[in-house]
C-alpha cells in the first residue's frame, strides 16, 4: 500500500431497491456480431475513454461498478428530461438521492446504443480529469467486455470465438441480481472461503474490504490481523467518509481462477461494499462475459507476490489541506488524525489542489523515509521522521 495522499475508493454507486420498482437495464445496441475496439487512457488507475453524444465528443471514466451517468450540465445540453429520481449508495456506505435522465444514443467507438438511462450524481472532483460522465454496467450488460491493460484497448464484442478466452482462466460472473447489473465474481481465500465480490474499475484499489465481511471470515483463519487504526482517508462518490475504526489486514493467498495474489495487504472501511478493483489489470487481461455469465482473467504470471511495507499512517485531503487521515496503532505514536500536514521532504503542502493530487503520482512514490511537516490544532509545528515498516 503505498503513500497516497488519498484513498480514492470512488465510484461504485448502486441503486438501491425503492417503492417504486425501476430498473436501469433498458436500452441497448441492436448491432449483431460486432467486434470493437476502444482505447483507453488511465490516470492513477483510472480509465477514460470517448464518447459521441449528438455529434460531440465527451471524455468519460469507465466503471463497471455504477451505472451510466453524466453531468447536470450535459443533461441540460442534451435537454434530457428527469424520468426518474432515485437513491444510490457509495462504496463506503454513503446514501443520497439522484435524478436519472434517458440518453437517447450515445456512440462508443463504432457501436451505438440506445435509450440508456443515466443518473445525474456527478462529484465536484470529476472535474479534475475534465470528464462529461461516466461508461457504466448498465450499459455492458449484454455484451463481452475484455480490458487489456497492455494494450490500452476495451473490447466490445458479442461473438466470444473473437477472444482467446480459456475456461480454466474462468469463474461465474452475475449480473442479473441488481438495477444495473454490475458484475458480481467469485473469489477464494486460501482455498477455504470463496466470496462474490463486484468488479468495479472505478476503485483503483485491489481489493476494497468492509469490516463486515472480515469478521464474517474471522473463524476461517484465512486473514491476519496487522495493526488497528481510526481516521478516515476514503473518498467516494458521496464524500470523504466518516471517522471510523479501520484494520490492516494481511491476506496469505486469494485465487482469482487459476492465478493466485499472495500476501495481499489491504484495510477495512467500517461499512460500504467490498469488491475487486482495477489494480488487477496490472496483473493480467480480465474479460467479463455479461452474456454467458463468466469472468476470465488471464494473468501474465500464475502467482503474483503483493507484499510490500506500511507507511504508519495513511493521509487525505480536506477543504484543500492534506491531513492526517488513518493512524495505525503498531506505528509510534506521534500523529493524530485531522492533523495537518504543512510539507513533506521540506515541500510545501500547506495548501493543495486537489486535482493535482488526483492527476499526478503519489508524493512518496518509490521512497521508504521521509520528513513530515505537521501543524496540529493549536498552530504548533514539528517534524517528524516517518519509515516504512
Amino acid at each position: 500500500m503505498k503513500f497516497y495522499l488519498i484513498f480514492l475508493s470512488l465510484f461504485l454507486i448502486t441503486s438501491i431497491c425503492s417503492a417504486q420498482s425501476f430498473s436501469y437495464n433498458q436500452g441497448g445496441t441492436t448491432a449483431k456480431n460486432y467486434y470493437e475496439e476502444i482505447p483507453y487512457e488511465t490516470i492513477n488507475g483510472k480509465l477514460f475513454v470517448y464518447v459521441e453524444i449528438a455529434g460531440k465528443k465527451h471524455k468519460f471514466l469507465f466503471d463497471t461498478g455504477a451505472p451510466v451517468a453524466i453531468s447536470k450540465e450535459l443533461a441540460a445540453e442534451l435537454n434530457a428530461g428527469v424520468i426518474h429520481r432515485d437513491k444510490v449508495v457509495d462504496a463506503t456506505g454513503a446514501r443520497d438521492s439522484v435524478s436519472v435522465v434517458m440518453l437517447d444514443s450515445i456512440k462508443l467507438g463504432g457501436l451505438s446504443f440506445g435509450q440508456i438511462p443515466a443518473i445525474t450524481l456527478f462529484p465536484d472532483f470529476y472535474k479534475c480529469w475534465g470528464i462529461d460522465g461516466v461508461i457504466g454496467s448498465n450499459l455492458m450488460r449484454n455484451s463481452i467486455v475484455c480490458i487489456n491493460s497492455a494494450k490500452h484497448i476495451i473490447i466490445f464484442t458479442d461473438q466470444a470465438d473473437k477472444l482467446a478466452l480459456k475456461p480454466e482462466n474462468s469463474v461465474p460472473l452475475v449480473s442479473n441480481k441488481s438495477q444495473q447489473s454490475d458484475p458480481i465474481i467469485k473469489i477464494k481465500l486460501k482455498n477455504k472461503v470463496i466470496l462474490d465480490l463486484g468488479f468495479d474499475t472505478g476503485d483503483n484499489s485491489f481489493l476494497r474490504m468492509s469490516e463486515y465481511l472480515m469478521n464474517s471470515i474471522t473463524k476461517a483463519g484465512v486473514y491476519e490481523t496487522l495493526a488497528k487504526g481510526y481516521g478516515a482517508n476514503t473518498i467516494s462518490g458521496l464524500g470523504l467518509q466518516k471517522n471510523a475504526e479501520k484494520y490492516l489486514i494481511k491476506i496469505p493467498v486469494l485465487s482469482i481462477g487459476s492465478a493466485q495474489f499472495t500476501n495481499l495487504i489491504t484495510e477495512t472501511n467500517k461499512g460500504g461494499i467490498p469488491a475487486i478493483g482495477s489494480k488487477l489489470l496490472d496483473y493480467g487481461i480480465v474479460t467479463l462475459d455479461f452474456i454467458h455469465g463468466r469472468f476470465y482473467f488471464d494473468a501474465t504470471n500464475a502467482v503474483n507476490d503483493l507484499n510490500e511495507k506500511q507507511w504508519p499512517f495513511q493521509p487525505t485531503v480536506m477543504a484543500n489541506k492534506l491531513i492526517i487521515g488513518v493512524v495505525w496503532d503498531n506505528s509510534p505514536n506521534v500523529v493524530k488524525p485531522g492533523e495537518q500536514i504543512i510539507a513533506i521532504n521540506d515541500v510545501d503542502y500547506s495548501t493543495i489542489n486537489l486535482c493535482d493530487i488526483l492527476n499526478n503520482k503519489a508524493i512518496l512514490a518509490g521512497k521508504d523515509e521521509a520528513t513530515i511537516t505537521i501543524k496540529n490544532e493549536d498552530g504548533k509545528v514539528r517534524k517528524i521522521q516517518i519509515s516504512k515498516q
